[in-house]
């Protein structure tokens, strides 16, 4: 079984068809499909509005692999309502599976490196609007060298926690910090991102998992 991992794709109102495109395909080529939260941007767009938005072409694809949706900073369960049902099998906040002779615990992994607006009880959108613009003139001038400076800090952060806690061949499986990363020495594994025209995701199949990118 081919199993499709992705997170922090961050799906508001606002409607990108490359984007769109790339979800599609690796989407559609999978059997199965967790999305390990920050699926849509709840600080910018209600959930009334991100189901009715073009967006929702996406459903029926994901209902279709019996999509396991783990919720994320970004959107937090107490942001929808019974309508994440219209794209997903199972809606929670940890999630446990095995491929091959490995297991994976997936959870978004704001719980283990919150990040500033973690704290405030409901990010303000035109700060919000100003980070995201601030995030993709980073990534216009500096590529993702700047990812390398600042979140690959938090995965390191991650690792020190989680250190001790997994046994051989037992994997936890993060996003939140947009620094896609395989370390199984330290069992240790982060989804990355799909955003700013760059798609990252993970592939699990038969034990294996390999990381890919794509630009959109």
């Amino acid at each position: 079984m081919k199993t499709l991992i992705f997170s922090d794709s961050h799906l508001s109102k606002k409607f990108e068809q490359s984007k769109f495109d790339l979800l599609k395909k690796i989407i559609s080529s999978a059997d199965r499909v967790i999305i390990n939260g920050d699926f849509w941007e709840g600080y910018n767009c209600t959930f009334k509005q991100f189901i009715n938005s073009p967006w929702n072409k996406l459903f029926p694809l994901l209902k279709k692999r019996k999509t396991v949706y783990i919720y994320g900073n970004h959107d937090k369960k107490k942001y929808s309502n019974i309508n994440v049902k219209l794209f997903s099998e199972v809606q929670v906040q940890k999630y446990k599976f095995r491929s091959g002779d490995k297991t994976f615990y997936l959870e978004h992994g704001d719980r283990l490196v919150p990040l500033w607006d973690d704290y405030l009880p409901r990010y303000p959108k035109l700060l919000n609007n100003f980070m995201d613009k601030i995030e993709w003139l980073m990534f216009k001038v500096f590529g993702k060298i700047h990812l390398y400076v600042f979140f690959r800090l938090l995965n390191k952060r991650a690792k020190k926690l989680v250190r001790g806690k997994y046994k051989r061949n037992e994997y936890l499986v993060c996003g939140h910090t947009n620094f896609a990363e395989i370390d199984l020495k330290r069992n240790f594994i982060n989804s990355g991102f799909i955003k700013h025209g760059i798609g990252q995701y993970l592939i699990v199949e038969d034990g294996e998992i390999t990381a890919h990118e794509e630009r959109y």
